[in-house]
């Protein structure tokens, strides 16, 4: 009747359609889902819930079978890979800054307006850094790392953030620089003699070996300076920033787009809240110094000095010079040096000479390349001493000879040691008499 109601008032285009099976389903009064059976055929028996275990044990059996089946998963980051094995500078690429999350920065309302030329966009309100930026800065600040320890400079590693530890001291190892992972004292630079005066301070060559000899100095000079700082976290550590500022002190930071660029002087943009990102960078930095130090060593066993000898160092040695050829001197002209000081008896020597000896003794040894110099200087003095006094080698074999007696003066001494050179003149004269003599008689006669 229905049928029938709606061909009549739509015609026959509404009869040729055909029918949804949704309609055909609606209308139907019979089941189309089949008879639930057994594995018998039997549809009065209910059919029970499949067994766990051996549910999950079929499953077993199918991971086992697909095992081989598709590509092997591997581990491709570990967390201390980036701090045992850093990447040295020529091995930066994009794919590994974004890796390492260098690109994340802070939500878009928190940005510092001078970081708009380092942010490349915004993603879901959060500033992403130029990956781009980043590499070149990075570059460019371990090519700085490197120079300064291709001369010889002293690069401090700062990292104060929780987790940074491991990584600052794995890059100041590899480079043979300073660390600090706790807080920045205030004043370790601007108040260095105070606070830094119970610190360990060496002298050593071009090839890194402990030079004898310069312990006055080291008592007396002035804590050192760092030559750079690579601070990790500009933001907690504004102090130091200000300090080295201060010092005219060139720095390298991590600065995020919440920090202020005009802090540091190399500036690296990135993310400074990952440890992976601060790993990634600091790694890079430690190789870059690492590199820096074997072109070093390498020049210095080519004969190749790279660096400078401080001001103070060369005015101690200077001084040095000074001091000891003015002890020499007077030495010298009071006769009791070489062979004149052992001959001498002690009622001769003053106070005064003995003071002077005293002071030679304790004069600290000098380093290899100046005691060649002070053996010269040493030679020349007695060459002339001798030329003024006129003595000749006889006399000088006497007086080593010659022992004084117990309150004899300098001048019974002397001669004694005249009468003795006339003595054995004579003798020798007399000696050379005779064996002329002989000599003439040996000798055949001629024939007439």
């Amino acid at each position: 009747m229905i049928l029938r109601n709606a061909g009549v008032r739509h015609c026959r285009r509404v009869m040729s359609t055909p029918i949804a099976r949704t309609c055909v389903r609606c209308i139907a009064t019979e089941s189309s889902a089949p008879p639930t059976v057994n594995n018998r055929g039997n549809p009065l028996e209910i059919i029970k819930p499949p067994n766990p275990r051996a549910k999950h044990q079929a499953r077993g059996i199918q991971k086992s079978d697909t095992r081989a089946i598709g590509s092997d998963v591997e581990q491709r980051y570990a967390p201390g890979l980036l701090i045992k094995n850093p990447l040295p500078p020529k091995h930066i690429t994009l794919e590994r800054l974004m890796a390492a999350q260098t690109h994340m920065g802070h939500h878009a309302s928190l940005w510092n307006p001078a970081n708009s030329r380092y942010i490349y966009g915004v993603r879901q309100g959060i500033h992403i850094i130029s990956l781009e930026t980043t590499a070149a800065h990075l570059r460019r600040a371990a090519t700085v790392v490197e120079e300064v320890s291709y001369r010889g400079g002293l690069v401090l590693f700062v990292g104060t953030r929780r987790g940074q530890m491991e990584i600052v001291t794995a890059a100041a190892k590899e480079a043979k620089a300073c660390h600090l992972f706790t807080k920045w004292t205030p004043g370790s630079i601007t108040n260095r003699d105070i606070i830094l005066r119970d610190r360990l301070v060496k002298i050593v060559n071009e090839h890194d070996s402990d030079l004898p000899g310069f312990e006055r100095h080291l008592n007396q000079t002035r804590p050192l300076l760092p030559d750079l700082v690579v601070c990790l976290n500009p933001l907690e550590n504004y102090t130091l920033l200000y300090e080295c500022g201060l010092a005219s002190i060139p720095t390298i930071g991590v600065i995020d787009t919440d920090a202020d660029p005009s802090w540091v002087t190399y500036t690296i943009p990135a993310n400074d809240d990952s440890l992976r990102s601060v790993a990634f960078i600091a790694g890079v930095l430690g190789q870059a110094g690492k590199q820096g130090q074997k072109r070093r060593l390498a020049a210095a066993r080519d004969g190749n000095v790279t660096w400078r000898t401080p001001d103070d160092i060369t005015k101690f040695i200077k001084g040095m010079h000074a001091r000891r050829g003015e002890i020499l001197s007077s030495l010298i002209d009071k006769e009791i040096i070489g062979g004149l000081k052992e001959s001498a008896p002690e009622k001769l020597v003053s106070k005064a000479d003995e003071e002077l000896l005293q002071k030679i003794a304790e004069e600290d040894s000098l380093p290899d390349e100046l005691a060649d110099e002070e053996d010269d200087l040493i030679k020349e003095l007695v060459a002339s001493s001798r030329e003024m006094d006129a003595l000749s080698e006889e006399e000088s074999k006497l007086l080593e000879t010659v022992i004084a007696e117990e309150g004899e003066s300098e001048t019974q001494v002397n001669e004694k040691i005249m009468s003795k050179v006339g003595v054995e003149k004579a003798v020798e004269e007399g000696k050379a008499g005779e064996e002329k003599a002989a000599g003439e008689e040996k000798k055949p006669a001629k024939p007439e």
